[in-house]
Parts: structure tokens; C-alpha cells; sequence
């Protein structure tokens, strides 16, 4: 026994021993794009690494070393790497060659490069020597942005900026309305839910909590069938609910503790940890620069500029990191070029005016890959109170096997990690598209945004399948979700928390209905006292509703508006309704009834 004890602690050291060896060499140009399909050889061992769509590879560094990188139109260079650099990133970058050829049929080889890399923040820090690899060290610093250091920031722009505030967009948040995306599922848009692989049927929602009923934010849950395999991992948002998906799960396991999966009711975690709110969010936005693009961009620019300015004083106390990628399609001139997440928002609004529509071909584009690569290489912060991708396109990906497995493992990494996908959908996408994205959404715990024609800029706009579509400003509407994706319960100060909670806020007119029923222009107009009330409130685990109206539907919603659970409305009224707030953390909730032909909304803070 204690041979084989001893064996098991040898094996683990070489393991912590190899781990530690292992050092990520991100293959860049000045241009700021990450480099796919580059070659990368070991001239000690002669062995050979290819880089995939996050132009990253991962070596093994026992002593020094010498890298040979090749890559098509680059002219091939010679990089250096030392012990001293294991555990870091290092950025090794390429030269355009002067007679720049691109091979239109170059095929993404998928899982070219290892892959099997820890996250962590990273810091730039550029070296002058000719050859030497920029390294980014692994401190918990503000990470920089890479593409700062190797690009020009001008505010020199191809064509004039519009201003902000042009572009309409409408809100599908299909947690919201779970009831009537089971049924577009499981009806009339079956098959285009279905030709993209991405479970959206099976679903587990989970909360967890500590003793003092605060969320736990950042804690991972995982979803597993009866024999203990993973089917799905996730990580727990701002309001310490995950949203995890599998066929036939069994277990829901959040660290040690265990529960029984039960599909589409919650399940509660309470844990000994103490309330901890981060101070940070990091948000990253995806766009789409292929031609196609050509017809709203400068617009999008504008918005995305604007976003980026005001969400740095959205709430209150929070540090705000932002970053972006764009992307194109395999043969084009480049395939994603990135602006890693940064403290300095000049950084990315320079980056974001840099960039031009051009490119694509065909409809569909590299999506998956530039998933990929803003997860791999944007540097998020683990810590973080969210982190938030806004997804902007206006084409689906290529649909061919390898691609959607790329797709699948961006859905799931991107659940695994916690970083919520809110696509933002631009003329041209189809009814399949839609279906795509709202599945990106669901799958990532986000929700979905749509242009629509009201501005009167860009080509014709899809019109979702949904009941009811709140249009506004896109800037307005991706402020107010970061917002909601980062409010969170002080730990301290609970009275003046409260109070704060109590008072109105604009964002919550946009919280959707959870039922197809509109208002009736005829219905007449209650007090919401003469519709129910709620007791007490502020409440902590016992709350009541007295119903004093007949109503046809009644739910309660977190303040993202996602529906947590719906009431029998059955019974005359008055009567009066238990509200399960002892299994939910300490927040804000909203109790809506349909009564008479109007939608009433009661605030609930639970304590």
C-alpha cells in the first residue's frame, strides 16, 4: 500500500511539474490578427505545432529552446524561450512579407494546436530585442491589450463616424418567455432549432447561495448523468443562478455538494462561504467585418464606442474592462484580429474605429472560430462580477460537421468559463440564423438582441418570432444589459441596499411578459393595490401574495426578467399565494399578473 501510495505522489509531481513547464505563444502580426494555420517548430526536438483559429500553440519549455515560426504571406522568424518563461503568454510576432499571398482553400485543421490551457489574466509587457517574444505574466493586474502595443493608435477613420443613438434593436429573452420558446421549439421552427446541435430542451436551473441568503457569484455547477459524467458545466451570474443543459441528467454538483437534477424548477445550493461582491466586469464585443457588414458598421462603431464610454459609470463602484474582436472568413485577409480586455478604454475604441467591412463571399462566416478565439485570448478575468460578449453579425456559420463541432465546444466553453453570448442580429440573417442565435443565447445564460427597420438604416431586418418586441436604442438597450447583468446585493450596508432596491427603476419597463397576451388598448386601468398585494416586503424566507382580482396568468421573475416560476391561477379571488422566496438569494424579484386584459407588476425585495 505504501509503494503504491508513494508511486501516486511521484506521478502527481511530474504531472505539477509538467504543468508549470508549459508556456502559450500567441502567433500575432502588427495588425493585431491572431495568426491560424501558422507553423511552429521546436529546434531542439524538431517537433511541429500548428496554430488553430486562436493563433495560439503550447510548449513544453525544459531548458532553452529556439522556435521556428513560419506561417503563409509572413516572412519566417526565429524567437528564443527560457525556463524563466514557463507559466507566461508570450506573443510572437510576424512580419508581412512583401509579396503577401493568401491561399483561398487554406482548411482550418480543427484541434491543430493544444488546447488544454488554464485561464488567467495577463498582463503585456513588449521586450526591444529584435526577436524576443512580448510575455505576458500571470499577476493579477489590469491585463493589457495586445494590440495596443502593435498598432498605431490614430483617431484618423476611413469615412466620417456617425453618432450614436441611430440604431433600433428589440429584445428576445427567451428565459423570460420559456413557455413560448418550448413551443416555437417544439413546432414550427423544430427544424431550425434542431439543424444546429445545441441542446436548448433539457434544462437546469440552479441556485446557490450562502447561509446569509446572498448570491454566490463565479461558483461552478456541473450537470451529470448517473454514472458521473460531466454533461454540462457552468458557472453561477451576478444573481448566483446557472443555467446548465444535458440530455438525461441526473446529479447537479456545485463543489462538494449534490443534488437531484429535476428539469425546469430550481434547485437550491446553500453553501458556508462568506458575501462577496467583485468589483469588476469585463466586456468584450464580436463583430462580424466581412462586406456584408458594409451597410451598418460605421453605425455599429458609433453605438459600441458610445456603450463603451457610459458603461464605465453604469453602476455604481464597478470597474469595467473592455476589449473586442472582429472577424471574417477563412481566406480572407485575415480570419479575427483582437483588442484584449483593458482597463483603457481609448485602446478599444481605437481599435473599434480601425476596423472596415470587407471580405466574406459567401453567407456564412467563421463564427465559431472567432468565438474561439475571444474566449482563448481575450484575456478574462476569472474574478470577475460578469463577463459579457456581445455577439454582432449578420450571417450564421458554415454548417459543415467539423464546423458545428467547433460551434458545440464554443457554446460549451463559453458556459464553462461564464461568459454570457447576447448576439446582437443585423440585416440579412435568416429565420435558421435566428434560431442560431437565440440558442447561443439560452446556451450562454444571455439573451438576444435584434436591429430592427424603425431607424430606417441598413438593409431590411428580420422580424423575430416572438409575442411582443420593445424596439429602443441598441446603445440604451446594451447599457441596461450590463446593468442587469452586474447589479448585485452589497454585503454591507443592507438597510441602504434596500432602500436603493425600492426605488424605481428605468430599466425595469423593459422587463419583459412572460406570456404571449398583449395589453388590450380597451382594458380597463387598476390600481396595482386593487390587483394583489404583497407582505411583507422587504421579505426574507416567508412571503405572501393576496390576489384581489381574477387573473389568468402569475409568475415570478428575477430582475433580468427571467421567469422563475408561474402560479395556479385556478381559484376565486381573493386568495392568497406562498411565494418561494426561501430557495431564492437576496435580490430583487417582480410578481406579474395578468388581470382584466393588463399586465400588473409588484416589486419584491427579498432581504
Amino acid at each position: 500500500m505504501r509503494r503504491i501510495l508513494l508511486i501516486l505522489l511521484a506521478a502527481g509531481s511530474l504531472m505539477l511539474q509538467a504543468a508549470t513547464q508549459q508556456v502559450t505563444c500567441l502567433i500575432m502580426d502588427a495588425d493585431s490578427s491572431l495568426i491560424y494555420g501558422a507553423k511552429v517548430t521546436n529546434s531542439r526536438s524538431k517537433d511541429t505545432l500548428r496554430t488553430g483559429c486562436d493563433g495560439r500553440v503550447i510548449i513544453d519549455v525544459q531548458s532553452r529552446m529556439k522556435l521556428q515560426v513560419e506561417a503563409d504571406g509572413y516572412e519566417a522568424r526565429s524567437f528564443r524561450l527560457t525556463p524563466s518563461d514557463k507559466g507566461k503568454t508570450l506573443v510572437l510576432l510576424l512580419k508581412k512579407s512583401p509579396r503577401r499571398e493568401y491561399n483561398p482553400g487554406l482548411l482550418y485543421s480543427k484541434r491543430t494546436a493544444r488546447t488544454d490551457e488554464v485561464y488567467f489574466m495577463m498582463e503585456t509587457s513588449a521586450k526591444s530585442a529584435a526577436h524576443a517574444p512580448m510575455a505576458m505574466g500571470t499577476v493579477a493586474e489590469d491585463a493589457a491589450d495586445i494590440g495596443a502595443s502593435l498598432y498605431e493608435e490614430s483617431a484618423t477613420v476611413a469615412n466620417a463616424m456617425p453618432s450614436a443613438g441611430q440604431l433600433t434593436a428589440g429584445e428576445v429573452n427567451d428565459f423570460a418567455k420559456w413557455n413560448l420558446w418550448v413551443e416555437l421549439r417544439s413546432g414550427e421552427l423544430r427544424q431550425h432549432v434542431e439543424e444546429w446541435g445545441i441542446n436548448t430542451r433539457e434544462r437546469y436551473t440552479v441556485q446557490v447561495k450562502n447561509k446569509q441568503n446572498f448570491p454566490l457569484v463565479g461558483m461552478p455547477v456541473e450537470l451529470r448523468a448517473a454514472d458521473g459524467q460531466i454533461l454540462f458545466s457552468a458557472v453561477t451570474d451576478n444573481t448566483g443562478k446557472a443555467e446548465l443543459w444535458g440530455v438525461n441528467g441526473k446529479v447537479l454538483a456545485c463543489g462538494d455538494e449534490t443534488e437531484t437534477a429535476r428539469q425546469n424548477i430550481i434547485t437550491t445550493f446553500v453553501l458556508d462561504r462568506p458575501c462577496y461582491t467583485p468589483e469588476t466586469a469585463d466586456v468584450f464585443f464580436v463583430f462580424d467585418a466581412t462586406g456584408s457588414m458594409g451597410d451598418e458598421l460605421r453605425y455599429l462603431q458609433a453605438e459600441m464606442k458610445d456603450v463603451i464610454a457610459r458603461s464605465q459609470s453604469a453602476v455604481e463602484g464597478l470597474h469595467i474592462r473592455t476589449g473586442a474582436l472582429v472577424y471574417r472568413d477563412f481566406g480572407d485577409e485575415y480570419l479575427t484580429r483582437i483588442a484584449r480586455l483593458s482597463s483603457d478604454i481609448n485602446r478599444t475604441q481605437a481599435f473599434i474605429d480601425k476596423q472596415e467591412a470587407n471580405g466574406g463571399g459567401d453567407m456564412p462566416e467563421a463564427v465559431p472560430e472567432a468565438l474561439l478565439a475571444s474566449l482563448r485570448v481575450a484575456g478574462w478575468n476569472a474574478e470577475a462580477r460578469a463577463r459579457i460578449a456581445f455577439l454582432i453579425l449578420d450571417a450564421p456559420c458554415h454548417r459543415d460537421s467539423a464546423t458545428l463541432s467547433r460551434l458545440h465546444e464554443a457554446v460549451n466553453e463559453a458556459a464553462l468559463m461564464g461568459v454570457r453570448v447576447v448576439p446582437v442580429v443585423c440585416s440579412g440573417v435568416d429565420k435558421s440564423g435566428e434560431m442560431l442565435m437565440r440558442s447561443i443565447a439560452l446556451s450562454t445564460n444571455g439573451t438576444s438582441f435584434f436591429l430592427t427597420d424603425d431607424s430606417g438604416i441598413g438593409n431590411p431586418h428580420i422580424k423575430p418570432t416572438t409575442d411582443t418586441l420593445v424596439v429602443e436604442h441598441l446603445n440604451d438597450m446594451l447599457v441596461r444589459t450590463i446593468i442587469e447583468f452586474t447589479r448585485m446585493p452589497a454585503c454591507e450596508q443592507q438597510s441602504a441596499w434596500q432602500e436603493e432596491a425600492q426605488q424605481q427603476n428605468p430599466i425595469e419597463q423593459f422587463l419583459p411578459n412572460p406570456t404571449d397576451e398583449p395589453n388590450r388598448p380597451d382594458a380597463p386601468k387598476w390600481a396595482l393595490e386593487d390587483v394583489m398585494k404583497v407582505h411583507p416586503n422587504p421579505c426574507d424566507n416567508v412571503c405572501y401574495a393576496d390576489i384581489l382580482r381574477t387573473v389568468s396568468y402569475l409568475s415570478l421573475a428575477d430582475m433580468t426578467g427571467k421567469t422563475i416560476c408561474t402560479f395556479d391561477t385556478g381559484s376565486d379571488a381573493p386568495y392568497m399565494v406562498l411565494l418561494p422566496m426561501e430557495s431564492l438569494a437576496t435580490g430583487v424579484y417582480f410578481l406579474k399578473a395578468y388581470a382584466d386584459g393588463r399586465w400588473y407588476t409588484a416589486k419584491i425585495i427579498r432581504k
